[in-house]
């Protein structure tokens, strides 16, 4: 893409074009933000100490430069950002409005590492003006950034210092000379080593895209504030020049190549997959001589609403295609019905859409998704809810089916949602979040083996992509301040069934890793394993082979949680429950039923007969303080049983609970002889 390199003088914006230039992007132009009659601003988006060099700083790259001062200032300093008058972040809009007129530009080259703040904001910029953020620094850890900016010859000094444990006679200095000493500070003051936290600023006198060197040859220093502990100062560049260096490449990528820079070619080698050795998949043994039988239950007897306090569960949401309706219609009238059910539930209706923190979206082919989506991002704003999108083997005449999970104390709500290319995890580019935190629960997204770097889904098949994916949920998990040990609920989707084996062991690997590694977490004696669920379906976004569904709890830890099993004998069926609760909630349940005698007539009759059976015994066995295990997610092979005796047959009133129900097809569950596996 062509990229314009956001840049301040310092390190990191520096170090990312480079990152950018690895990655195969071409920088066209250089922007700046720049203070009026003024040192430094008081701005909590743009480094702008140090802009007195930065006309010698593009000189020295050989790249037009693009300068607006900046005449807003830090109006809205919420987490999240709208479009505001006179703050800075439209002085950023109108730089790269600009620029997008004049060069073309596609991408942005962001050096944010860590300042969800600045990140926000680049990103609804970008958003707005249809730019891709190009952020290669965002979440590195921070010693092994420095160290690598160091030895891939990136030359910047010290021109403000503002942290316990540097002083001004640290100004001036290089990267290289200060890097012990910042290590110092780190374990005596926890000092953030790339000064993440405004420990200090930089200026970049050299790197490997410079054509000439910066030479620094007046300064003022300024004492801004001569506090005994923590003094803060900077340098005002007076006078400089630029030195010729000796031939160099004229293609900046051949000035990077062999460079010890982090890579996406490196991705493999990072998942240590070099001594893995993969399975060929074992042919499905599900039967595909049958025909889906169309649905003909009434659409609104399939819609479930349940409520709880603050929580609200709607399943049943169905896109039925009458034969003369658009997909578009129906995917409007899907979406109508759900933002109509909210606005009209008590426990919603003051929020609406907003309150929808994760929704489960099942479609009849992977190739309607663009149009599904298209209508589907329109009914949520700048942090819309987590996401699950899979093919499923839905009724011909169903085009989609949706339900969600809700809670209407949006103030008590926390949500990730990262745009930007970077080498962390993939980008959300489409209408849903990453993570959504409600409380102590977070709903983590459908990851597939995307490289977070280009979005293209991981080479080398299944092992590559279920340990990739698995990468992801950990990553994220660890930036909401959780981790893969307070796991609670997994379902993972595969498209063929003889990939579970390879995602169970990479489950259990990464499990493990939590439990007994200190660079994961605290091992924990008491951790319970988290219940899951293994599907195969048709087809997954970007045809990857397998996507994760987490969910987790960062009180798991706090909680008395109890962990039930049991194994159910009954005529015809042998059934399995696993179960986490405390004495006052059903934390996850899953519930297995498989065939061990042939059944000739009413099969989905005598599955349903034995899943209320075991539901009963379920409820009867948990602490009485409770009875609903609240929205049942039932996974069924299509093939096996019939969706509409399911939905007819299946009596709410035959469990003593509110507990409601949503049906999955899916060509078949873990093993050839499991008809029909429940979770919640």
């Amino acid at each position: 893409m062509k990229v314009v390199a956001l840049v301040s003088g310092g390190k990191d914006s520096c170090y990312n074009m480079m990152q950018c230039v690895s990655e195969g992007h071409q920088i066209v132009a250089l922007a700046n933000l720049k203070p009026e009659k003024k040192d430094e601003l008081d701005s909590y988006m743009f480094q702008t100490v140090g802009h007195h060099g930065i006309d010698l700083y593009a000189e020295a790259i050989g790249l037009p430069l693009y300068r607006h001062t900046i005449h807003g200032s830090s109006k809205s300093i919420g987490r999240d950002y709208m479009v505001t008058e006179n703050d800075e972040v439209e002085d950023l809009f109108n730089l790269l409005k600009n620029v997008k007129e004049e060069c073309g530009i596609e991408a942005v080259s962001v050096g944010a590492i860590l300042s969800d703040y600045q990140r926000v904001r680049v990103e609804n910029v970008c958003q707005r003006l249809g730019l891709t953020s190009l952020a290669y620094l965002w979440r590195r850890d921070q010693e092994e950034l420095l160290k690598e900016m160091i030895e891939s010859q990136v030359i910047a000094v010290l021109i403000k210092v503002a942290s316990l444990g540097l002083e001004p006679k640290h100004l001036g200095k290089t990267l290289g000379e200060m890097s012990p000493h910042l290590k110092k500070m780190k374990e005596k003051y926890q000092l953030n080593v790339c000064g993440e936290g405004g420990e200090y600023e930089t200026f970049t006198v050299d790197c490997p895209l410079f054509e000439k060197r910066i030479i620094i040859d007046e300064v003022e220093t300024v004492i801004h504030s001569d506090d005994a502990f923590a003094p803060v100062a900077y340098l005002n560049i007076k006078r400089a020049h630029l030195e010729e260096k000796p031939l160099i490449d004229e293609d900046m990528a051949d000035r990077v190549k062999d460079l010890p820079m982090l890579r996406s070619s490196q991705l493999h080698s990072s998942l240590q997959l070099e001594n893995t050795t993969q399975d060929p998949p074992m042919t499905s043994l599900r039967d595909e001589s049958h025909k889906t039988v169309s649905l003909t239950v009434s659409e609104d007897k399939l819609i479930s609403v349940v409520t709880e306090h603050n929580h609200l569960w709607i399943t049943g949401l169905i896109g039925l295609n009458t034969g003369n309706t658009s997909l578009t219609e129906i995917t409007i009238k899907t979406m109508s019905k759900l933002k109509e059910i909210l606005e009209n539930s008590p426990a919603t209706s003051s929020c609406g859409v907003s309150c929808v923190a994760m929704v489960h979206l099942y479609i009849q082919d992977m190739s309607i998704f663009g149009e599904v989506n298209s209508v589907y991002k329109t009914y949520f704003g700048i942090n819309p809810p987590a996401r699950i999108c899979v093919q499923a083997t839905l009724p011909p005449n169903v085009a989609l089916q949706i339900d969600c999970y809700c809670n209407k104390d949006v103030n008590d709500r926390q949500t990730m949602h990262v745009q930007g290319l970077s080498h962390w995890a993939p980008a959300n580019i489409g209408p849903y979040s990453q993570c959504v935190k409600v409380k102590d629960k977070l709903y983590v997204a459908g990851q597939i083996a995307m490289c977070p770097a280009n979005l293209a889904i991981i080479s080398g098949g299944i092992v590559p992509q279920a340990r990739l994916s698995l990468r992801h949920v950990q990553r994220i998990l660890e930036a909401m301040h959780c981790g893969m040990d307070k796991l609670n609920m997994v379902v993972c989707y595969v498209t063929d069934i003889g990939y579970v084996q390879s995602a169970q062991k990479e489950l259990e690997t990464y499990k493990l890793r939590y439990e007994k590694d200190g660079e994961f977490g605290v091992e924990e004696q008491n951790s319970s394993s988290p219940t899951v669920v293994y599907v195969e379906v048709p087809r997954l976004p970007k045809d990857a082979l397998i996507e994760w569904q987490v969910t987790a709890r960062t009180d798991l830890h706090e909680l008395s949680v109890a962990e039930w099993r049991k194994n159910i004998q009954l005529p015809h069926f042998k059934c399995y429950v696993h179960c986490l609760h405390t004495d006052e909630e059903i934390i996850s349940c899953v519930i297995s039923i498989r065939s061990i005698e042939s059944v000739e007539n009413s099969l989905t009759k005598k599955v349903l007969d034995c899943f209320r059976q075991v539901l009963n015994e379920v409820q009867v066995s948990l602490p009485a303080t409770f009875k609903s295990i609240f929205p049942l997610r039932i996974f069924f092979s299509s093939s096996q049983l019939n969706i509409n005796e399911l939905y007819q047959d299946l009596d709410h009133q035959g469990t003593d609970s509110d507990t409601s129900f949503v049906f999955v097809p899916v060509l078949q569950l873990s093993s050839p002889d499991k008809l029909l596996e429940a979770c919640s």
